[in-house]
């Protein structure tokens, strides 16, 4: 899976203002991930917001304009958006682009696992139910499993199940309690 078009990417007045190594920083994430969803066109604006982790629009001239949570933290180091946040919001415009993608929060997370390799599942599904204690603790051996049930889900719906995303809530939960041996990883115990 791959795009053949480098991504163009322009800025808002706003995001502009930020220092060239983080738009850079972002340039090249936003790079990296745009192999994995061939659908989306290959130029986009991007904004900053604060009000949430990340939101893109498309308009139907194919204009796309993608918006993301970048800030100076206390201590003066910058806060990008994860992997994972970006990659949900490029999975919105495959949804929008492609016939045959469900649309939809949960499914978007269900889709973007399976595009991505685990080492960019950099933390959990959005909107997706995943065990107490993971969401703040989430780990390569998490990122892997999560890929791999991801990619059963989508098998099991073309095969007429409906209900993939409650699928893959079950069952990721099931093979993490499993490869934590006692049920419980150390981490979720605390």
């Amino acid at each position: 899976m791959g795009s053949s078009m480098p991504l163009e990417i322009t800025w808002t007045r706003t995001a502009i203002k930020i220092p060239s190594p983080v738009r850079k920083t972002l340039e090249a994430r936003l790079g990296r991930l745009h192999r994995y969803f061939p659908e989306i066109r290959p130029k986009m604006k991007i904004g900053i917001t604060r009000a949430y982790e990340g939101s893109v629009f498309q308009a139907e001239d194919g204009f796309v304009k993608l918006m993301l949570e970048v800030r100076r933290t206390r201590d003066g180091r910058w806060k990008l958006p994860t992997y994972w946040t970006m990659a949900h919001e490029l999975m919105h415009l495959a949804q929008f682009n492609t016939k045959g993608l469900p649309g939809g929060e949960r499914a978007c997370d269900v889709y973007a696992m399976t595009r991505l390799p685990p080492r960019l599942i950099d933390e959990s599904p959005s909107y997706l139910t995943v065990p107490k204690g993971l969401r703040g603790n989430w780990e390569a051996e998490h990122a892997r499993i999560a890929h791999e049930v991801a990619v059963q889900a989508i098998q099991q719906r073309s095969e007429g199940l409906r209900r993939y995303a409650n699928w893959w809530e079950t069952e990721f939960e099931r093979r993490v309690l499993q490869s934590n041996g006692k049920g419980r990883s150390k981490r979720m115990q605390k």
